[in-house]
């Protein structure tokens, strides 16, 4: 990957800085996947395509005006790219069907295979678990083994990328009470997706579901989505620092967020299946995976020095959060689209009526508390403290407080389920300790 950027600020007047420049991203790469013969005949293209020579030109201004000595706003508008792991991209080179084969046991009578034939495939000396039965074995050393699809990039691929849209103002007011707001607007284009690209629609059943036929050998496409995903987030906050050494900061954050495919996972197959969907090829817009609603925010911290070499410091964290989104769905891996698109008999089907995501777990509360007291040290250059932490201190106070319960992914779950508590998360954890430095 290669960057080149040039950027300038300047100030206009006395109050407003101005931030300019222009980025540009761009990809070279002189290898590309094996071409699969099978899947030229099948598509009428080869599976070679790259992001050898894909670029995106990303203008971005911002500025920061004073409009009085207690009073500053801040704004910024521009085109962002990056955050797409590579390995997607890598998919195409390991899953080409050509340079290496795989097949499952499963495909196999193996009611007649004898333990000494599993054992015979083991280098010497291996323990438990390193046989292979000979039919399977003989499969992929001949070069003959069933693999999974084939993955591809599209060839009109198109880096994804971001506008953004941000504006925030910061206020104080009297004694020093200050109030910060901020805006931030998101609009995704080109979203990463991954379809699957052997079947074609040939009808939709009674229950609005498509029904698909397969008409080419299977492949998994990395491409781009048509849709236009947004994001809203918008926060306040509140902090004021007292001379008797008590501060404090509350917020409270709200975030409206979409995407067309979450892309959980680094393989192409379980970022198909790793989802909620009404139809496995749709290219829909909904409510992100990662998207917090609600959010308030606290911090409340006393300093006082015990004495001329005992500082201490004792400070509250905490949170208060709406939950994770989830989908209410069910086991279509047969049925309803009368075929296997390789769902791995997963609940990810939408019933007719349903969103993904619409749905969310309870909201989790916490509080967290660190306590910290400085010590003289042997020598003059020399400090020391003794600290305590204790994380959830709110379930350490009440057992049926400070509780998380999600979903485990991937977020979809059977109608009637319940989310089951994280036990990490919802548990007090309490650490102490000496600190010495010299």
């Amino acid at each position: 990957m290669n960057t080149v950027y040039i950027q300038d600020e300047f100030d206009v007047g006395d109050r407003l800085t101005v931030v300019a420049g222009l980025r540009y991203d761009w990809y070279t790469t002189s290898d590309a996947p094996a071409q699969n013969p099978d899947f030229l005949a099948d598509y009428g293209f080869p599976n070679t395509a790259t992001v050898d020579g894909e670029g995106l030109l990303q203008p971005r201004i911002g500025f920061t005006f004073d409009a009085s000595d207690v009073t500053t706003i801040r704004g910024g508008v521009g085109l962002y790219s990056g955050g797409n792991p590579n390995v997607w991209l890598s998919n195409n080179y390991s899953a080409d069907n050509v340079r290496q084969f795989g097949a499952y046991r499963g495909d196999f009578d193996l009611t007649t295979t004898t333990f000494e034939d599993i054992e015979s495939t083991a280098p010497a000396g291996a323990g438990a678990g390193w046989g292979i039965p000979t039919p399977v074995h003989a499969d992929v050393s001949t070069g003959m083994g069933s693999n999974f699809d084939i993955n591809f990039l599209d060839p009109d691929f198109e880096l994804p990328s971001e506008w953004k849209f941000a504006l925030g103002i910061t206020h104080i007011f009297g004694d020093d009470w200050t109030v910060t707001g901020d805006l931030l607007y998101t609009l995704s284009e080109d979203q990463p997706m991954i379809m699957q690209a052997a079947v074609d629609q040939t009808g939709t059943n009674p229950d609005g579901y498509p029904i698909y036929s397969r008409n080419r050998v299977l492949a998994l496409e990395l491409t781009n989505s048509d849709r236009t995903a947004e994001s809203i987030s918008a926060s306040i906050g509140l902090a004021k620092a007292f001379d008797n050494g008590f501060d404090f900061s509350v917020g409270y954050a709200y975030t409206d967020s979409e995407d067309v495919n979450p892309m959980t996972s680094s393989v192409a197959s379980s970022n198909y299946w790793n989802r909620a969907f009404f139809d496995p090829n749709e290219d829909v817009v909904s409510t992100s995976n990662y998207n917090i609603e609600h959010r308030f925010s606290f911090m409340a911290r006393y300093r006082r020095d015990l004495g001329d070499r005992f500082p201490l410091t004792v400070s509250l964290y905490g949170h208060a959060n709406s939950g994770q989104p989830y989908s209410f769905a069910y086991n279509g891996t047969i049925v309803p689209y009368d075929f296997t698109p390789y769902l791995d008999f997963r609940d990810n089907v939408l019933e007719p009526g349903d969103q993904r995501n619409f749905d969310t777990t309870p909201w989790w509360r916490k509080m967290d508390l660190y306590a910290n007291l400085g010590l003289p040290g042997f020598r003059d250059n020399d400090s020391a403290s003794v600290f305590l932490v204790i994380d959830n201190l709110t379930n350490l106070l009440n057992d049926d407080w400070g509780i998380l319960r999600e979903h485990p992914f991937p977020q979809t779950v059977t109608k009637g389920s319940t989310p089951p508590r994280v036990g990490d998360a919802s548990r007090y954890e309490i650490r102490f300790g000496l600190k010495y430095a010299f």
